[in-house]
């Protein structure tokens, strides 16, 4: 895949989230993790509050750094904690490669100075573990560093055991807000009443759709408790998905990548008809905003090269939940992870890609058919297009300054 300059991504973008499925766990010499995978986020205009005592994020001020291409905050939900659902890295070098280069070899020096960095910048204070886990601490060994070597490949230094596949949407100021203000109530939930993760009806994916939902972007899920109950109400939620054309309540890391993607790149623009009917686009529209639009991209952070790692070896994709000729994911996620097109991996083809899309369907939409979504909907792609054409003028300008 192409890499893209994050600096100016990040000048031209400030504000996204990127949400992630990540492959499985799996430690040399030791048995693979779950088979589902893992879901986390990363979000531009957001950064961790330093005097919560506990995981918390908070909007970055409008004049902060954003354009830096390690500004923003990865988010991560870990199954072991027992009094926050999740904790919050900064920076993509930490979250993503753990301070890794690419060059480097991961060996067990490496390993443990990761986990004593990330012990003492503090990410893991005030975070609480199953007390079965906290038996198996070794005595003299601090709560905190525990938790960190329990969560190092899972919730930072993602890349040292695992692949992420990512798709990224950008957002305005107020909508990072939402997602901001929906993951501190997450967390708040769990100080007082405490936090139960379940595999089906209350996972990681389940906060990365939500956090996304609250952006504006689609339809919350429901995370229920455990039980037999909450996996049959999750089941019957499968049907009535179905029969709505709407998403069911079962949330899983590989389908929340590809939604994120077939949200930023393939809803309705061409067809004014097809978009008032979509039941996403029509609430996005009355929201002032189109999720299909420049820079919506994909991009993978690859596990750390096999010859230059000592301690993991590769595991499996995340788990994809598809039904064939009815609901077939199998295909676009193969797809984007592995043969991506260049209008979804490399910024500038993306932005003349969205710019075509919207000379295209303003070319064969009427000024003014009476249909008032209509004539709303060809005001907003022509204020897209313009923006897009300022996007693509202002990108030529920073890339030139790169190349010097």
């Amino acid at each position: 895949m192409a890499e893209i300059d994050m600096g100016v991504y990040n000048r031209l973008f400030p504000y996204y989230i990127e949400a992630c499925a990540v492959t499985q766990y799996h430690k040399r010499g030791a048995k693979p993790g779950g088979w589902g995978g893992h879901a986390t986020i990363f979000m531009s205009g957001a950064e961790i509050d330093p005097g919560a005592g506990y995981p918390r994020l908070r909007l970055a001020s409008a004049g902060a750094d954003l354009p830096s291409s390690d500004s923003g905050v990865g988010v991560s939900v870990n199954q072991i904690f027992t009094n926050v659902n999740w904790v919050a890295v900064p920076g993509r070098l930490d979250f993503f490669r753990g301070g890794l280069g690419a060059d480097q070899v991961l060996d067990n020096s490496f390993y443990e100075a990761a986990v004593h960095r990330a012990t003492s910048a503090g990410w893991f204070d005030g975070i609480a573990v199953r007390d079965a886990l906290v038996r198996q601490k070794p005595h003299g060994m601090p709560l905190q560093e525990f938790v960190v070597r329990h969560s190092i490949g899972t919730d930072f230094a993602m890349n040292f055991a695992r692949t992420a596949y990512c798709a990224r949407q950008p957002l305005s100021r107020e909508a990072v807000g939402r997602a901001i203000a929906y993951l501190n109530a997450v967390n708040e939930s769990a100080r007082t009443r405490g936090y139960i993760w379940d595999a089906y009806t209350n996972n990681c994916s389940h906060v990365v759709h939500n956090a996304v939902a609250a952006a504006g972007v689609w339809d919350p899920k429901e995370a229920r408790s455990s039980g037999p109950m909450s996996v049959a109400q999750d089941v019957m939620s499968v049907a009535k998905a179905i029969a709505l054309g709407r998403m069911s309540d079962f949330s899983f890391p590989a389908n929340t990548f590809v939604r994120l993607y077939e949200a930023g790149n393939e809803r309705p623009l061409e067809d004014a008809v097809a978009a008032s009917r979509n039941h996403d686009v029509a609430r996005t529209m009355s929201d002032g905003w189109l999720s299909t639009g420049p820079g919506a991209l994909i991009a993978t952070y690859p596990m750390h090269d096999g010859d230059r790692n000592r301690l993991f070896a590769a595991g499996r994709d995340p788990f994809l939940f598809s039904i064939p000729m009815l609901w077939d994911k199998e295909e676009k996620f193969r797809r984007l992870t592995r043969t991506p097109p260049s209008a979804v991996t490399d910024l500038y083809a993306n932005l003349t890609h969205f710019r075509d899309r919207y000379l295209k369907a303003l070319a064969t939409q009427p000024a003014n058919n009476g249909d008032t979504f209509g004539e709303r909907f060809r005001e907003r792609l022509a204020q897209e297009l313009q923006r897009t054409q300022s996007l693509i003028a202002e990108y030529r300008v920073l890339d030139g300054a790169n190349r010097g």
